[in-house]
């Protein structure tokens, strides 16, 4: 099922199925400039090309790999459409990577990338990387208009779930590198249109702080994960059991301790 949205010069394309919504996701693409911001998900590729001969777009820019932002990359490739995508997005979607079960069932596997890229000039917008999310997670910004387009770099102020691979020391520097665009407007990706988006930004970003220092403290006192897990963020949740701990509060807790710096870092 596919919702568009327009707010002045932005198109918002939600996407769900009843599979995502089951589980309580969605996810939005966003047109602006002519250019499509993501593609989505493969269950929706057959509804998200409909859309697409009504709104025309010109070229399209991937912000991430993953198969709720990349799902379709591969369809617009082959139909020659100019495109943005990292090397490192590139080289994933082609691999193809293997997903777990409950990836695959809600938003589907992306069909490899087989296709040349028609490379894309993104100009006057601008593509920047923000990892942390993931290694090749970009945020896209129009400086005209200051519009942001945050892909998942927010997602959200207290967001104590975790993905295994994720950085949240480079989450802090990525919303400090969104914040420094002072963006006037913002679209996330699951949330649509944020409200006051450096607020929320710097909210996040002091969230995540203090939630650092706290679970380093308590590391450094020896404490063991279920301990931190429980005081600091409230237990684990549903989400760590359906998605066999790939998403987790655990995982923030565990990625501190793989990712955390010395002082004189």
């Amino acid at each position: 099922m596919i919702e568009v949205s327009t707010y002045d010069d932005v198109h918002r394309i939600r996407m769900w199925t009843r599979r995502s919504q089951a589980v309580g996701y969605d996810v939005s693409a966003y047109l602006v400039k002519t250019i499509l911001v993501d593609t989505g998900f493969r269950h929706a590729g057959a509804e998200l090309q409909q859309t697409l001969v009504a709104l025309r777009p010109r070229a399209v820019i991937v912000t991430h790999w993953h198969e709720d932002h990349a799902g379709n990359a591969a369809l617009l490739a082959a139909s020659r459409m100019p495109m943005w995508i990292s090397e490192y997005t590139e080289r994933k979607l082609r691999d193809r990577p293997r997903l777990k079960l409950y990836r695959h069932w809600t938003w589907g596997r992306p069909v490899a990338l087989g296709a040349d890229v028609n490379r894309l000039d993104p100009t006057p917008l601008q593509v920047i990387p923000t990892p942390g999310h993931s290694p090749d997670h970009h945020v896209v910004f129009d400086p005209q208009t200051a519009t942001l387009f945050s892909a998942d770099l927010w997602l959200g102020v207290k967001v104590r779930v975790m993905g295994h691979a994720e950085n949240p020391y480079e989450i802090v520097e990525s919303l400090s590198k969104a914040i420094a665009l002072e963006p006037r407007r913002m679209f996330d990706a699951h949330r649509g249109l944020v409200d006051n988006p450096v607020d929320a930004l710097s909210a996040k970003r002091a969230w995540l702080q203090d939630t650092i220092g706290a679970i380093e403290r308590r590391l450094d006192a020896g404490d063991s994960e279920r301990h931190i897990v429980r005081a600091v963020l409230g237990g684990d949740e549903m989400t760590a059991l359906i998605s066999q701990g790939e998403y987790s509060r655990r995982n923030l807790v565990r990625t501190i301790a793989v990712n955390r710096r010395s002082p004189s870092q």
